[in-house]
């Protein structure tokens, strides 16, 4: 085992970088296992990928390496990275070759090694299965596929996306509303009158929405409960309740109180009467009608209202007790609180109890909601993307059926390597580990050193909604530590703080706000101290905070006319938006940046803004820059489908294509970009017609008139009424954005964004049409229900600014970052979901616990609720450190807040950290034309660099100049070759193959004797297979098949069989194309010329040779009557050798082609001379 070495002393860069080169050498170190931690930007990528390259360097098979990415863009990257590696090996000389090798692996490689890295390239391609770089859920969607009876799952099952899956949920919940009505008095039907008693039709609705979002999580409760007992008894054990308390029983245990009962009741109360103030008194007079109270609920409420606070909590003495009265009783100081805490437990374990009630009633729904999905997808063969991480952990822990599975793994994978190994869910690493379980157990299969690989950096981990706990990644390393260390191999832990992305000036900043404990609390479970240092010495950088937009204190009146939902000028995000638009326009294109080495003028595809959540001030911003006009700016990059304008005009025409008496539709049509009518235009067609006179007809009647805007408009939906009726909702509105002009509408309107948008919507068209109902009514109703979700790429290649949150960055960086703090809390009480999972036992599945309203919280939910808000303040945490460090030379924190301020927000805790008076800190003031605002500017001492400046034509080495012919209409396409069959030449030139089939005496000249047709077979295959088996071993061979194969033939005629194969795999002239050069069934395809005519021949070449100095071709003919010379070969026959002769010429220069034929009949065997050859092409050119 082995850790990783201290961080160097000093602070030379040159120290930096040989010490990253060393860690990075014992990451990849293809016989270690390795945990890294690396810092944001300091190459994890590079390392995986060299890991790779160096395990097949070291002899491992592509097919045997498992890479699991958290995304798939992930694995196409590093997938590209590892080929690109590999690819220039092949090409590279001796000399460049081996200094690579020699950087990766610190040793210089020999011949061989040379030879060997040279040929990764088509062994990774080539090698079945290939190299497995994907994500955790593509591998185990491959793994179920594989081992499907024992994963119970249909053996063809696809896998739901998305939107399938929230229309398939959709099914079930309104299943499960629909059998509540007939099931009155079940259980079910109960259970659902509970959960609307307590929550109503809202809190119902939330609840689902709830457990649809917790299923698996819930399936796992319920499973591991019915084997205790079922969910009452687990529930009950869990709160800490008896198998007899129910909320009557619970109620009439309050009374009487401890410690203040009897006689110690009478003196408190005799005392509160005559010595107590007005407090004690009205405590006093409480307790009396309590006592009479014979309601024990009643009294319960009363109770807890003399003792306790609205809030729940414990009054103080000073309500009950008063100096004289202690002065007589001091014993009534314990005695009040006896009572006091009696009516607090009570009071709680009443909740619990009602809690219990209510989660009971949850679960009911739960559990029916939970079979109608499962059994719809089992009825579609369906999984989702839950189910392929929860079945494939199921079937690797499956007693019984788990070991075989790993038997059989054990023969396919030797190494892992996990990627974002922080964003990594509990359920995910137990899938990982179960797979590594025999790696370091010493019952491997095979003898080999195997590993597993993990990189990640806890500090960002931000994606605890989809279930990952960044505690797992220092967890998992303690594990596998403790494996690999009890198998006797190696294991390193590896950090890796240097940074090749960011500037000095912004990583400092980044370690001196998150030195502060507070600040760094959440970041590393082992409380590791955040430390950066940057390899771009001397590269300017630079990190400016502005001051916080606060609201104005007397608020402007605002335009009566606007939209009630626009956000007003005045307002602080509106104000932060133009002052951000203003400072990007000062940027882009006037200063500049360092990139690549060389100076450059910065572009808007520079430009990052990073906001916590999609709100109001992406559209304001998005607005600002657009009002520009010299920013382009990319659009949302996730956005609802329908919620964007272009989506709901076309809507809007589907609904008028469906009912023209749809006047809004229509309305809503003709003031889309598709018309282009103005109000004015659509008032007179609204406004004047009759009361009972629909829009579409007032139009109509308009366009009769001779109005021109008018009648185009009528003519138009005219056609598009005909079209609709007769085309599939695709064609349609591919054809109304092709060749009606509407993108093009579209475009002029919206601007360029909307070409995704109007993408997205046909692609939906699409799939609709493939698994829904068919019909524009289906397509308008499902696009309105399900409201799809468009996740947008914003490539830095388009040049645009980008706006994206915080989450959506990850894995992305920029020049130039503004980071947006909307000033909101990291945590609020409403932020809580009322159907919790509380865990009350580490070694049990977590247990829900719904809380529709607040008078059911008790201590239990109480306690998980602080919990909740520690883990939520501390990923809070862990996103501004995500935040910063996308930045890779500028950073403007800038931010808004409401009235209130929040002092425990991303630009407090920087301003905090960065304070005036720091030796990197100086006040600076910004300004926009509406005015000035202050600020602070941090700079680090840097050593002073010059880089090479290039002008703007050289920053965009993608972009050139379009095609010339690019805008012109194609050209009319090239006829397509005749199809030619080599095996069908003779077709061609009509030659009638008659008499070339071997008959049988028995039958007539066009029927084939089965004894032949079999024989020829079974020759075929023999030739076919025995090349493969070396000489000595064929005999044997040859008689096992034979016996299988021709186990009803006589002895004599199998044996004749036999011995004719074996002979001809003796001839001499043969041996060339049964060596280790030769391969069996080539496939062939290319063109030949023949009588001015092109042709497009695809064959397959039974057996092909590629020597030294000549290509051998084989061909097997089968059934087929043996020829006694050459002359008497078909035509036919000759000819097909001839095509393949002639196709495999171009690809071997200056190398004799070879052609022979082999009957089986006789098992003959004929080399074809030049003559024969040449007169059999010559003969396909002239008929």
């Amino acid at each position: 085992m082995s850790e990783v070495s201290d961080l160097p002393d000093s602070d030379d860069p040159g120290a930096w970088i040989g010490w990253t080169t060393i860690q990075q050498a014992i990451a990849s170190d293809p016989v270690r296992s390795a945990w890294v931690s690396a810092n944001a930007g300091s190459g994890k990528t590079h390392v995986l990928t060299q890991r790779v390259i160096r395990l097949l360097l070291a002899g491992a098979r592509p097919s045997a390496i498992l890479c699991l990415t958290y995304t798939k863009a992930a694995a196409s990257e590093m997938s590209n990275r590892v080929f690109e590696r590999l690819a220039d090996w092949v090409v590279l000389d001796d000399d460049d070759l081996s200094r690579r090798i020699m950087q990766i692996e610190g040793t210089a490689p020999d011949r061989i090694k040379l030879a060997e890295a040279r040929r990764l390239f088509a062994k990774a391609l080539e090698t079945p299965g290939g190299l497995k770089i994907q994500t955790i859920h593509a591998f185990c969607e491959a793994l179920l596929h594989q081992f499907p009876l024992e994963a119970n799952v249909a053996g063809h099952f696809s896998v739901l996306d998305d939107r399938a899956a929230a229309a398939l949920l959709s099914d079930a919940r309104r299943a499960l509303l629909t059998a509540t009505a007939p099931e009155e008095g079940s259980v079910l039907a109960e259970a659902f009158a509970s959960v609307l008693n307590l929550g109503d039709e809202s809190g119902l609705e939330n609840l689902l929405g709830d457990i649809v979002a917790n299923r698996n999580a819930i399936r796992r409760f319920t499973a591991v409960a019915e084997q205790q007992g079922g969910v009452d008894v687990v529930l009950r054990k869990r709160l800490g309740l008896a198998a007899d308390d129910t909320e009557k029983g619970i109620a009439a245990q309050y009374w009487p109180l401890p410690g203040l009962s009897g006689g110690t009741l009478e003196l408190y109360l005799s005392l509160a009467d005559q010595k107590g103030g007005a407090k004690a008194q009205e405590v006093a007079y409480g307790l009396r009608l309590a006592g009479r109270e014979p309601d024990d609920a009643r009294r319960a409420a009363m109770l807890e209202k003399i003792f306790l606070t609205a809030k729940g909590e414990p009054k103080t003495d000073s309500q009950f007790l008063v100096k004289a009265m202690l002065a007589e009783a001091p014993q009534l100081t314990e005695a009040v609180a006896a009572a006091r805490a009696h009516v607090a437990a009570s009071r709680d374990r009443l909740k619990l109890m009602r809690m219990h009630g209510a989660t009971q009633a949850a679960l009911v729904l739960a559990d029916r909601l939970n079979h109608d999905y499962e059994e719809l997808k089992k009825q579609r063969s369906q999984l989702d993307f839950e189910d392929l991480i929860t079945r494939t952990a199921d079937l690797l822990t499956k007693s019984g059926v788990g070991p075989w599975i790993h038997y059989k793994l054990d023969r396919g994978i030797d190494h892992i390597l996990v990627d974002e190994a922080q964003d990594t869910s509990p359920i995910q690493w137990s899938v990982i580990q179960s797979l590594a379980e025999d790696f370091f157990s010493g019952e491997s299969a095979r003898p080999i050193v195997r590993t597993l690989f993990a990189v990640g950096d806890e500090k960002q981990s931000i994606y605890s909604f989809q279930g990952a706990r960044p505690e797992r990644f220092s967890e998992e390393s303690d594990r596998t530590r403790r494996r690999v260390s009890d198998s006797g191999q190696s294991f390193s832990s590896v950090r890796l703080p240097l940074s090749f992305r960011s500037t000095a000036d912004v990583l400092e900043a980044v370690d001196e706000i998150f030195r502060t404990v507070d600040n760094a609390r959440g970041l590393s479970a082992v409380g590791e101290p955040v430390v950066h240092r940057s390899s771009r010495i001397g590269h300017p950088g630079a990190v400016d905070l502005w001051e916080m937009v606060a609201p104005e204190a007397v608020v402007k009146e605002e335009d009566w006319t606007a939209p009630f939902d626009a956000t007003p000028e005045s307002a602080p995000a509106a104000i932060l938006a133009r002052r951000i638009a203003h400072s990007i326009g000062a940027l882009v294109g006037r200063e500049t940046i360092v990139d690549k080495g060389k100076e450059r003028l910065i572009e808007a595809g520079d430009i990052l803004v990073l906001v916590r959540k999609r709100d109001a001030f992406v559209n304001a911003l998005t607005r600002a820059l657009k009002r520009r006009g010299d920013i382009p700016v990319a659009g949302a990059d996730r956005l609802v489908l329908t919620s964007h304008i272009a989506v709901q005009d076309l809507l809007a025409l589907g609904r008028f294509l469906l009912l023209p008496q749809d006047d809004l539709s229509l309305a809503a049509v003709l003031k889309s970009p598709l018309f282009d009518l103005s109000e004015e235009d659509i008032f007179a067609a609204a406004a004047l017609r009759g009361d009972n006179e629909s829009v579409w007809s007032h139009l109509k009647k308009f366009a009769a008139d001779g109005n021109e805007r008018f009648r185009a408009a009528v003519e138009k939906l005219d056609l598009f009424l005909r079209q609709a009726k007769n085309l599939s909702v695709h064609d349609f509105y591919a054809r109304l954005l092709g060749s009606h002009g509407g993108r093009r509408q579209f475009l002029a309107r919206l601007g360029t964004e909307v070409s995704d948008i109007l993408d997205e919507f046909l692609t939906f068209t699409l799939d609709h049409e493939s698994a829904g109902l068919p019909g524009l009514q289906s397509f308008v109703s499902t696009l309105e229900l399900e409201a799809p979700e468009v996740k947008r790429e914003q490539d830095k290649g388009r040049n645009e600014v980008r706006i994206m949150t915080v989450h959506a960055s990850k894995g992305l960086e920029a020049p130039i970052v503004f980071l947006v703090d909307g000033g909101s809390k990291a945590f609020t009480h409403t932020h809580l979901p009322k159907l919790r999972l509380i865990e009350t036992d580490p070694d049990e599945p977590p247990m829900p616990a719904w809380v529709p309203v607040a008078d059911l919280a008790n201590s239990l939910t109480q306690n998980d609720a602080a919990r909740i808000q520690i883990l939520a303040e501390e990923e809070y945490r862990r996103l501004l450190y995500v935040a910063m460090t996308r930045a890779a030379d500028r950073l403007v924190v800038c931010g808004y807040r409401g009235v209130r301020a929040n002092n425990d927000s991303w630009h407090m805790m920087i301003s905090t950290a960065l304070s005036e008076g720091h030796p990197h800190v100086e006040a600076a003031s910004f300004s926009d034309p509406d005015g000035e605002w202050p600020g602070i500017r941090w700079r680090v001492p840097r050593v002073e660099r010059s880089f090479e400046r290039i002008s703007r034509s050289e920053t965009r080495d993608n972009e050139e100049a379009l095609p010339a012919g690019l805008l012109q209409p194609l050209p009319p396409q090239a006829e397509l070759p005749r199809p030619l069959s080599p095996s069908g030449a003779g077709t061609i030139i009509d030659e009638d193959e008659g008499g070339l089939v071997v008959a049988s005496p028995l039958f007539s000249e066009k029927q084939r004797s089965d004894r032949s047709l079999e024989k020829g077979r079974l020759l075929h295959r023999m030739l076919q297979a025995l090349p493969d088996i070396p000489p000595e071993e064929r005999p044997g061979a040859a008689q096992r098949y034979g016996e299988r194969a021709a186990r009803f033939w006589p002895e004599a005629e199998r044996r004749k069989l036999v011995d004719s194969v074996l002979k001809l795999l003796d001839e001499k002239d043969l041996q060339p194309v049964l060596g280790e050069q030769a391969r069996p069934e080539v496939s062939i395809m290319g063109t030949l010329m023949l009588d001015g005519r092109r042709y497009a021949v695809s064959g397959r070449i039974d057996r092909l040779a590629v020597l030294a100095d000549r290509v051998v071709i084989l061909d097997y003919k089968t059934n087929r009557v043996p020829p006694v010379t050459e002359e008497t070969i078909p035509f036919a026959h000759r000819a097909q050798l001839a095509i393949y002769r002639e196709i495999l010429a171009p690809l071997y220069p200056g190398k004799r082609i070879d052609c022979m034929l082999v009957y089986t009949e006789n098992a003959s065997l004929y080399t074809l001379s030049e003559k024969a050859l040449g007169l059999a092409l010559a003969g396909l050119k002239t008929k």
